[in-house]
């Protein structure tokens, strides 16, 4: 009996993604483990980092999944030039290590750049990472096109499942939307999930408090927000939308993100820029048609199952008007396209599909 495919994973996140791919990749044969570091010191666990690879190698570790860069920052210095200097040589060390060693790297691109500056040039770095990965996985054919144009050359796109599991539902639609206090008059355009500058929350909210007293939409923004300067910001323009904004800066326990999404009609995405979007997903999941820019990135997302606007100019606002215009029937149609795209791939296909990549990346 050959041994089984032995994948390190880096770095580990809360994000639900890995924990459902990684069940499935798991139960397919092949053992995974977390680059994780020997302390409780972020800053110790990256300077023994290659030291770790070596360590996993012995131990028949042969594959080297890097899915973020975030782990690679200084806590204690996230903003500093020099730590970004000299993370951003270490990034290169890392992967020279890994590639000696005889690692084969595969990258998930869940973002083709990070949101927040990681290195001293992140474009620079992104570029390390893309010439030393045997093989590049993008979340959707609009990322991969984008890779490819950066210099990767194999690209293989496997999108991810439907996030329903993590969130079970409990109160069904009626109970929820009574829950929170809303009519069946209301049109509630929900934005959930972690609060970033990027994710336009302030562009929502902006929008929303233009509207006439007579529309119908009620806007609710909820997850946390580390930014104290944009939650302020947030606070404020959800004062001028008066009751027609709901917002809540906490982290929403698993158990209470059903509800929100039951009790809403659509989710609306402004992002400013956006490579790939697991709150999208959630929200088709459940079967939200989508409010989101008219982004290349966002290609892939089916016409039938979204709201699209030009983030230039008014569009926003026309686009929240047109969504409280929609008649149920419409809805209907746009949140039934939704939930057949958002679970157009299954997460043992995804599985299998990444066991297939690291098999050939193993000459199997």
């Amino acid at each position: 009996m050959s041994a089984p495919v032995r994948v390190l994973v880096t770095p580990k996140d809360g994000n639900p993604f890995q924990r459902l791919l990684y069940e499935e990749v798991t139960a397919a044969g092949t053992q995974v483990r977390y680059a994780e570091g020997p302390s409780g010191s972020q800053s110790f666990n990256l300077l023994v980092a290659p030291l770790m690879l070596a360590r996993y190698r012995l131990a028949g570790y042969r594959i080297l999944h890097i899915h973020w860069v975030f782990q690679f920052s200084f806590p204690w210095a996230p903003r500093a030039a020099m730590a970004r200097r000299v993370m951003q040589w270490w990034f290169w060390f890392y992967l020279w290590s890994a590639d000696t060693l005889g690692y084969r790297i595969v990258w998930t691109a869940h973002d083709l750049l990070p949101h927040d500056q990681v290195f001293f040039d992140d474009c620079q770095a992104r570029q390390y990472l893309i010439d030393r990965a045997d093989a590049v996985i993008a979340l959707s054919h609009a990322t991969a096109s984008d890779l490819i144009e950066l210099g990767a050359t194999d690209v293989r796109v496997i999108p991810s499942g439907p996030f329903t599991t993590p969130y079970p539902t409990t109160l069904g639609r009626e109970a929820a939307r009574n829950e929170f206090g809303f009519v069946a008059d209301d049109v509630v355009v929900l934005l959930i999930g972690r609060i970033e500058r990027y994710k336009g929350a302030d562009l929502l909210l902006e929008a929303a408090g233009t509207l006439p007293p007579s529309n119908p939409i009620k806007v609710v923004v909820v997850g946390a927000c580390t930014d104290a300067a944009y939650r302020a910001t947030l606070s404020e323009l959800a004062g001028r939308a008066g009751e027609r904004a709901i917002v809540r800066f906490d982290r929403i326990p698993a158990e209470e993100m059903a509800s929100y999404l039951e009790a809403a009609d659509f989710a609306a995405f402004p992002f400013r820029a956006i490579t790939n979007s697991g709150s999208i997903v959630l929200a088709q999941s459940f079967g939200l048609p989508v409010l989101i820019p008219n982004l290349p990135s966002l290609r892939d997302v089916p016409e039938e199952a979204a709201l699209r606007y030009d983030p230039l100019g008014g569009g926003l606002v026309e686009t929240l008007e047109r969504a409280a215009q929609l008649t149920d029937q419409l809805r209907s149609d746009l949140g039934r396209a939704a939930k057949q795209y958002a679970n157009a791939m299954d997460w043992p296909t995804a599985a299998r599909l990444h066991v297939e990549t690291y098999a050939k990346l193993l000459g199997g």
